[in-house]
């Protein structure tokens, strides 16, 4: 056939599969032995012009730890004993593959790194997933989040797919990883869509056909490394050898947003034209909703709360069980099992507990943030998280908290900001784009003079990080500028401290997303108290602080935001639009349409309302999770 390399017969020899057999002692003889068999085949047909190699073949097992099949434990452990003798029977590259569960597939990169350190040698690894007829793999990931996953693992020098369909099926997924994917391409296709004929499995793509496909890959998608999955034959990988010997790949152009994901889905750090949202209300600390649920052990609940901050408009969800008096481990643990399965949104892991961090990271697929690193403790306890991150493949939230406490100027928040920097992509090798700090939001409505240019240091610290650390995000726990005041006025100096944060490079922002008004909406002395506050323009005879308090004094509730409706059916229907209010619709659009048809309802007036909505939206006084509400009214 001439092929390049060839796989070891050790697909399933890890020690959970040989455990059904009663022969898990002997994953390491089985495995070294299969290495060394296809190393002697090798050794045939080697020549000085033409090495040939030997892949170890690491495939997904028997249970996934997504569906709580297993645990990422007892996966590490079995991959590695399999790592073992693979490496000592003398294989040149691992291959983990057919992976349908991207939790399987980083616990297996993790043992092989494990086994690698341990041997004291070191071998390229190869990954590929398999992505069904279905668009995504066996548990539900798409290939943008499987990417994502694995992308924080540079020991992973080749990515790609095999295995489950044909190469046409697969050809989505091929474009996808060429624009993003940086590492070498692999794709071994199964000889076209297993069918059943005759009680047998029959696979329908020819010789000639797989190599149009496999061509295509390297010519015009920059694929690297090609191969046949099942139902491939020796007549299949003789063409493609002589189809693709001595042609160059494609050079790729390929661009990939830093990103976190869940099992589901990736999501960029940094969002066009508006912030990422991460849901406070599933935290203990800060929800007291959330912790009533905890300690009534109320999980269903807690679910709920997750997903209708997804619904609101959160992009991530933080996650917090930390509760006086009660085992955190277990709690997260409870929690992380339901979360990671029933919420789409990726997770904000919130401790300051390793053992919680750690517990909650073996859980969640995908790739996760830690929040959150400091210099509080000195450098220890941050290169122990750093050493988690790098381990489990995750993002990291880092405060401008040092041995000296919380920095609340400028100079010192841009000083610790450098010292972490340095740290955790130097001494730790963790990229820049995935390292999020925060500036620390402190409140501006205690009264006391010192605390009045607290916010607007915040605001140039955040101007000043992304000027100084190139490639890095910013986040903000937006409800602490406002403490201390009551719920209204703080709805107001949220939002527009958010704006103003907004224009000075905040990425994220950790908040209730239901709580936050697009600056269009609030009131102009609303609006200018407020960044009277923000910006310390107060004055003899004018306090920002106590005028923002006697503007809301009388003020309950969502009172504050409610205004009277328009009296012509018209403006009240495009008010409807730009305000994204959908009660009371139906009634509003009977009215109208004893007047008018329809369409001239659609084309005259709703989309007159979105045209407003487009303009507010282009001038930054309206963000993306409100546009979408006005285009879904």
């Amino acid at each position: 056939m001439g092929c390049d390399a060839v796989q070891t017969n050790t697909f399933g020899a890890n020690k959970i599969g040989f455990s059904e057999f009663g022969i898990a002692d002997k994953t390491y003889e089985i495995n070294k032995r299969a290495a060394e068999i296809a190393r002697e085949a090798c050794a045939e047909f080697t020549k000085a012009s033409h090495p040939r190699f030997v892949i170890g073949s690491i495939g997904p097992g028997t249970k996934l730890p997504s569906l709580l099949q297993t645990t990422w434990d007892a996966l590490v452990d079995s991959y590695t004993e399999q790592v073992r003798g693979l490496l000592d029977g003398g294989v040149d590259a691992l291959l983990i593959e057919t992976c349908q569960d991207i939790l399987q597939s980083k616990s297996a990169i993790m043992a092989a790194t494990d086994a690698m350190v341990e041997k004291n040698r070191h071998v390229p690894i190869l990954c590929t997933v398999t992505i069904e007829t279905t668009g995504s793999m066996l548990v539900g990931t798409d290939i943008a989040a499987a990417w994502t996953a694995i992308d924080p693992y540079p020991q992973v020098v080749a990515f790609g797919l095999n295995c489950a369909t044909g190469p046409q099926e697969m050809s989505e997924s091929v474009r996808f990883l060429s624009r993003t994917c940086d590492r070498l391409l692999i794709v071994q296709p199964n000889a076209g869509l297993p069918q059943l004929v005759d009680g047998k499995p029959y696979y329908a793509l020819t010789p000639n056909e797989l190599t149009r496909w496999l061509v295509e890959f390297v010519e015009v998608d920059g694929v690297n490394i090609v191969g046949g999955c099942c139902g491939t034959t020796p007549e299949h990988l003789a063409k493609v050898v002589d189809a693709i010997a001595g042609r160059a790949p494609h050079q790729r152009e390929h661009k990939f947003e830093p990103s976190v994901s869940s099992l589901y889905q990736s999501v960029t750090l940094r969002q066009d034209n508006a912030y990422l949202a991460i849901g406070e209300r599933t935290n203990a600390n800060g929800s007291k909703k959330f912790r009533e649920m905890l300690a009534a052990g109320d999980i269903d609940g807690m679910v709920r709360l997750g997903r209708d901050q997804v619904r609101e408009g959160s992009h991530l969800l933080d996650v917090c069980t930390a509760y006086v008096g009660r085992d955190e481990v277990a709690d997260a643990t409870v929690l992380l099992k339901r979360f990671v399965a029933d919420i789409t949104a990726p997770l904000v892991i919130d401790s300051t507990e390793s053992p919680v961090i750690e517990s909650a990271l073996k859980l969640a697929g995908g790739k996760c943030v830690i929040n959150s690193i400091n210099l509080e403790d000195g450098e220890e306890k941050l290169d122990r998280l750093c050493r988690l991150a790098r381990r489990y493949g995750a993002a990291l939230i880092a405060l401008t908290i040092d041995e000296e406490g919380m920095a609340k100027t400028c100079d010192r928040k841009i000083e610790i900001a450098r010292r972490i920097f340095d740290l955790v992509t130097k001494r730790h090798k963790i990229a820049p784009g995935d390292l999020i700090f925060d500036p620390l939001t402190f409140t501006i409505c205690t009264g006391v003079e010192d605390d009045r240019r607290l916010g607007l240091e915040t605001l140039d610290a955040l101007a000043r990080i992304k000027e100084a650390m190139p490639g890095v995000h910013t986040v903000l726990g937006l409800s602490n500028i406002s403490f201390g005041i009551k719920p209204p006025a703080r709805r107001v100096l949220n939002s527009v401290f958010l704006h103003h944060a907004r224009e000075r490079g905040l990425d994220a922002a950790i908040l209730h997303t239901a709580g936050i008004v697009p600056l269009f909406k609030i009131e102009e002395t609303h609006r200018r108290v407020a960044e009277d506050l923000i910006f310390n323009r107060h004055r003899e005879g004018y306090d920002p602080l106590h005028e923002l308090l006697k503007l809301f004094e009388d003020v309950q509730g969502e009172a504050a935001q409610k205004k009277e409706r328009p009296k012509r059916v018209e403006d009240r229907l495009k008010r409807r639009i730009i305000d994204g209010d959908r009660i009371g619709l139906e009634e509003d659009l009977d009215e109208a349409m004893l007047t008018y048809r329809p369409l001239n309802i659609v084309n005259d007036i709703l989309l007159d309302g979105m045209k407003t909505v487009g303009d507010l939206f282009g001038a930054g006084q309206m963000q993306l999770p409100f546009v979408l509400q006005s285009a879904e009214t």
